[in-house]
């Protein structure tokens, strides 16, 4: 044999020290990239019923019979005729409010009132004089005009005067 063609049993083992992990290893890999087995199913029949539906809230709740009191006037209160949480009724009094600054606005506007039924009548007086002189020329009709005018203002006024009385606080 030639040196060329004949193998040292050294050599032949570093081979095979090289070669086996090589194919140990890829044996491994073919075993590990299997498919894993099918995954296990639940089956169950259908059945029809009703479900209840849950939901959860965090919330405050107010009754539907609850209600706002509101006042419909300004003023001070002095007496509570109610209890809290009782029921009232339709035209119930709730509160006493004091009448003493509704009671001055009242008396303010009826002084109002005849203060402007006075200039209404100063008007009507003036009118009725001046009628025959303003026809006679001793004074100007414009004055007579103005006159007219005048007692036109006064009655509008006095008809202000009585809504005002009218009105409620």
């Amino acid at each position: 044999m030639s040196n060329r063609t004949r193998v040292r049993p050294l050599s032949l083992l570093a081979l095979l020290g090289c070669v086996l992990p090589l194919a140990v290893e890829s044996c491994g890999r073919k075993a590990a990239s299997a498919p894993p087995p099918p995954p296990t199913v639940l089956v169950t029949t259908v059945v029809k019923r009703d479900t209840p539906i849950y939901s959860e809230w965090v919330a405050t709740l107010d009754g539907f019979v609850n209600a706002q009191i509101q006042p419909r006037v300004a003023g001070y209160i002095i007496e509570q005729d109610y209890k809290e949480g009782a029921l009232v009724r339709k035209g119930d009094v709730l509160f006493v409010i004091d009448p003493r600054p509704f009671r001055a606005a009242l008396n303010q506007a009826k002084a109002q009132l005849a203060q402007a039924e006075a200039q209404l009548g100063k008007a009507k007086l003036d009118v009725e004089r001046d009628t025959p002189l303003a026809e006679a020329r001793a004074i100007a009709q414009s004055q007579l005009d103005n006159e007219v005018q005048a007692r036109l203002g006064a009655e509008a006024q006095v008809l202000a005067a009585q809504a005002n009385v009218e009105r409620p606080s």
